[in-house]
């Protein structure tokens, strides 16, 4: 089951990402998936959840979510006024912002821009991902005017490392027509604090 609402205005207290992420977290290993993220867009809460294993994650396990943390959230009553709170998947297409997301996605396509001098940008399989630092597979590289043509040449079909400090952003991308390397989830939940209050006090 999906409820939709439109989104309102921002809340007056925005908790940090961080701390829902550790409310989300434990419950989203108890309901079979792997927490991804949590950010604030505008007045909508985001949690975006991942498989566990390999698999995908299903609506049943999203609604799942959403009513758990949901229900934390008001207990714990840490947002005050309006907000929506929107559990999804992340997509085939996603942004790479940890190091666990690398490790989460080595065999995966991915585009990489880097922000040290001379800049580039990468496309590539990922073959292995650490703590510091990710290794691809390049199959297209293309650098700044102060780069050197001859050295993006040269590196076609290599492997290369690229420590995370000098990523400035990073996403998998998927190669229409090719076999995704993973499912992703069909769908998202998404349920407004306002509208479940509306409906508590219809009930009464």
């Amino acid at each position: 089951m999906t409820d939709t609402t439109a989104a309102p205005r921002a809340p007056k207290t925005s908790v940090h990402p961080s701390v829902v992420a550790e409310l989300a977290g434990p419950i989203a290993d108890e309901v079979g998936c792997a927490l991804y993220d949590v950010q604030w867009r505008g007045g909508t809460l985001v949690v975006l959840v991942s498989a566990a294993a390999e698999g995908e994650v299903g609506v049943d396990v999203l609604s799942r979510l959403s009513r758990r943390l949901s229900a934390e959230l008001d207990a714990a009553d840490m947002i005050e006024g309006r907000y929506v709170l929107e559990v999804s998947s992340p997509g085939l297409e996603r942004k790479l912002l940890r190091p666990e997301h690398f490790a989460g996605a080595v065999g995966e396509r991915i585009v990489i821009r880097t922000s040290e001098s001379p800049r580039r940008r990468i496309v590539g399989e990922i073959t292995h991902a650490d703590a510091s630092g990710v290794s691809v597979h390049v199959a297209e590289l293309s650098v700044g005017v102060e780069g050197s043509q001859q050295d993006s040449l040269e590196s076609i079909g290599r492997a290369l490392t690229v420590p995370y400090r000098e990523i400035s952003k990073a996403r998998t991308t998927f190669e229409w027509g090719a076999r995704p390397p993973r499912k992703s989830g069909p769908g998202s939940s998404v349920q407004s604090k306002s509208d479940r209050t509306a409906r508590e006090r219809q009930r009464r």
